[in-house]
């Protein structure tokens, strides 16, 4: 039996589906962990100085305080302004080939981990942070298949997202 796909998929008239930028910023060096760092907003608006410093220094709190370990890796982490909130997702390469990945919201108590939702399926990413994913994920391929020596890890780093996304 075939089900009917039209109810499927259904999106409010309202949404828009907007470009974003994806845009680098300094890397974040943490005990245990080296990770890239992007910052997503919609294209022609900025992501205040003052909101990443707050989030790489809840970060930098996280891992001293034993809530965020690392295991001597290499990652990367998003901070993406979606509509008025912040998203923080920290992101590793871990058990050679596994993406292992924390998600953090912003209100207005500064940044706290995402509160889990129930059942089975989970939230993860959303479209435009698939992207930068997408690109890390090709990166650390291209690291796997390397001599994975100082001057491989050295041009993972250096390999980082940029553009509009749609």
């Amino acid at each position: 039996m075939t089900q009917a796909i039209t109810r499927l998929a259904e999106i409010s008239a309202d949404y828009q589906h907007v470009e974003k930028s994806i845009v680098p910023a300094d890397d974040l060096s943490l005990p245990g962990a080296h990770l890239k760092w992007y910052d997503i907003y919609l294209a022609g608006r900025d992501t205040p100085a003052e909101i990443r410093d707050q989030a790489r220094e809840f970060l930098r709190a996280e891992v001293e305080a034993g809530q965020l370990e690392f295991r001597d890796e290499l990652g990367y982490a998003m901070l993406h302004l979606d509509g008025e909130g912040y998203f923080l997702l920290v992101v590793v390469w871990r058990n050679t080939n596994e993406m292992w990945q924390t998600l953090y919201g912003r209100d207005e108590n500064g940044f706290h981990p995402y509160p889990p939702k129930e059942g089975a399926l989970k939230p993860t990413q959303n479209i435009f942070e698939l992207d930068c994913t997408a690109h890390e994920r090709r990166a650390w391929s291209r690291y796997l298949t390397s001599a994975r020596d100082e001057a491989a890890k050295r041009a993972y780093i250096d390999d980082k997202c940029t553009g509009i996304l749609v």
